[in-house]
């Protein structure tokens, strides 16, 4: 009977060292500065500083308006194979945004479409004046894809009222502008 416990707490151990590796493959790697899909932002307030991946980054009562749209750019200028520049605009999309965008897979998909794709993976970006108006913001932004196309997209954003993200910048929605002649001020 005692070589089959033994035998039986042999097994148990290889099972939980397996687990355990496993686990330790399955969860990321903390993130570091030196990684190029990293960001690092700071607020006003002297006690609020980030370094994060895309993906750990979430909405913050310190962040203004315009590093929540900074954010979400760089992010999506940065989108990688695992979509952590999309998962980072999911993060920052407000909830009545998420009630009618649905979830994140879906939203994976929407941002593909012909519409939205030039946002993903863009050559560089310009802003137009962030426009405040109480506890909504507008943020014009004028992407440059790859091969050399401009377009425009509006950032809308609103600071959240109630529930966990009570005074936080959110985006509402995003808006692709129609071809429009663009400035040299943008």
């Amino acid at each position: 009977m005692k070589a089959h416990d033994n035998i039986f707490d042999k097994i148990m151990l290889a099972i939980g060292v397996l687990l355990l590796v496993l686990f330790w493959i399955q969860f990321p790697a903390m993130p570091t500065v030196d990684e190029h899909h990293y960001a690092s932002y700071t607020s006003a307030s002297p006690d609020i500083a980030h370094t994060s991946k895309w993906t750990y980054l979430k909405p913050d009562k310190g962040l203004s308006a315009r590093q929540v749209v900074s954010i979400q750019l760089h992010a999506l200028q940065q989108n990688d194979p695992a979509d952590s520049g999309v998962i980072t605009l999911f993060n920052f999309s407000s909830p009545s945004n998420r009630a009618y965008l649905g979830p994140l897979k879906h939203f994976r998909l929407m941002v593909r479409e012909p519409a939205y794709r030039p946002i993903l993976n863009f050559k560089s970006y310009k802003t137009g004046q962030l426009v405040v108006a109480g506890k909504n913001a507008y943020q014009l932004v004028v992407i440059e894809t790859p091969d050399g196309q401009r377009e425009a997209f509006m950032f809308i954003l609103t600071k959240q009222r109630r529930g966990t993200y009570k005074d936080c910048w959110m985006t509402e929605g995003i808006a692709r502008m129609e071809e429009v002649h663009f400035t040299s001020n943008l």
